[in-house]
């Protein structure tokens, strides 16, 4: 064998060898690129079913949650509609109540009656606040309020009527008597005893209302 078949015999085994090594390396490299993927594709659906898994738990507790909840969901907006209803009716007797102060006969009487019970209730000189459109009307009673006080309890008073006029809520109707230095307040108004008559009244109300058994 020449020199230069030799030379070249060496070139040709240097580069199949060189070329197995690539091969080699190729094949090493795709074989570690393949694992590497299907580990992150592995990876990747563990991580996806374990968030598909927690959804469907949320899903079932709120479900859960919601379940539990739709009673006291329910009561509360039974309640709301009761109170609705319950305020429709405090109007309704308010707007009663306006009506009757309208009649001038009828009021004036209810006026007397109610002069009388905070009276009563004061046993002392009394000033008497009303509204502003009740004043000429009281003003006259004024004397014989003097008169009926001093016959029912045997012993003069001094009753007066106040500048002071009601204001506000109060200012529909009735009367707020007090003891002369202040100390005792008798609130007589249409507003005050409607008030007390419906907080009194009322789970007679709620049970005519909204008991199912209830009768008439």
């Amino acid at each position: 064998m020449t020199e230069e078949r030799q030379i070249q015999s060496m070139i040709d085994f240097i580069e199949r060898e060189t070329q197995e090594k690539a091969d080699e390396l190729n094949s090493a490299a795709q074989e570690e690129y393949d694992l590497e993927k299907m580990g992150l594709v592995e990876a990747e659906k563990v991580k996806a079913r374990a968030t598909g898994e927690k959804k469907i738990k949320q899903v079932d507790v709120d479900r859960r949650v919601a379940r539990a909840n739709f009673p006291k969901i329910q009561r509360l907006r039974i309640m709301e509609e009761q109170s609705k209803i319950v305020d429709q009716l405090k109007e309704n007797v308010k707007k009663k109540l306006l009506t009757s102060v309208r009649d001038t006969r009828r009021y004036s009487e209810l006026l007397v009656k109610l002069i009388h019970e905070a009276l009563l209730a004061v046993r002392a000189k009394a000033v008497i606040h009303v509204c502003k459109d009740d004043e000429s009307l009281v003003k006259n009673m004024v004397s014989d309020l003097n008169k009926w006080y001093e016959d029912k309890l045997g012993t003069p008073t001094s009753i007066t009527l106040s500048k002071d006029y009601l204001s506000g809520e109060e200012a529909w109707g009735g009367v707020l008597v007090k003891s002369e230095d202040g100390h005792i307040v008798c609130n007589w108004t249409l507003s005050s005893r409607m008030r007390n008559c419906l907080n009194d009244q009322l789970p007679t109300i709620r049970y005519y209302l909204f008991d199912p058994d209830a009768s008439f």
